[in-house]
C-alpha cells in the first residue's frame, strides 16, 4: 500500500487552471450553467493542445508517470468505496458544496487521491 504521490500531482494539475478559468470567466458570466459551460470549451481547447504539443512526447519518454498505465487495485478500490459512501453521506446530511468550484476540488482531491494509489502496469509496446 504505497502511494504514489508523483502520480496524484500529475493527476491534480489539469484541474488547478479549470479553476482558476472558471473563477476567472465567473467575474464577466454570473450564470453558473453559462460560465460553467464556456469554461469546459476553453479548458478542452488548451488540454487539447497541451497534450499534443508536450504531453504525448513526455510519456512516450516516461511512461511509468502516464495515468494510462496504471490499473486499480484492493487500495483504490477501497478508497473509491469509502469516498463513495461519504459522498452519498454528504448529499443525504446535505452538506454537499454549494459551488460549482466546491465540486470541482472534491472531485479533483478524489481523483487524484484514487490514482495515488493505482499501481502500475507495464506499457504496452
Amino acid at each position: 500500500m504505497k502511494f504514489n504521490w508523483k502520480i496524484a500531482l500529475i493527476s491534480f494539475s489539469p484541474y488547478i487552471p479549470l479553476i482558476v478559468i472558471y473563477l476567472l470567466i465567473h467575474l464577466y458570466v454570473t450564470n453558473d450553467v453559462v460560465a460553467l459551460l464556456f469554461t469546459l470549451g476553453v479548458f478542452s481547447a488548451g488540454y487539447i493542445f497541451v497534450h499534443y504539443k508536450y504531453a504525448k512526447t513526455f510519456f512516450s519518454n516516461h511512461p511509468e508517470l502516464d495515468l494510462q498505465n496504471f490499473e486499480f487495485n484492493t487500495v483504490a478500490n477501497v478508497v473509491l468505496a469509502l469516498w463513495i459512501i461519504v459522498m452519498v453521506g454528504l448529499i443525504i446530511l446535505r452538506l454537499y458544496p454549494q459551488s460549482p468550484e466546491g465540486y470541482l476540488l472534491a472531485f479533483d482531491l478524489f481523483y487524484s487521491v484514487i490514482n495515488g494509489f493505482k499501481s502500475y502496469r507495464r506499457a504496452a509496446k
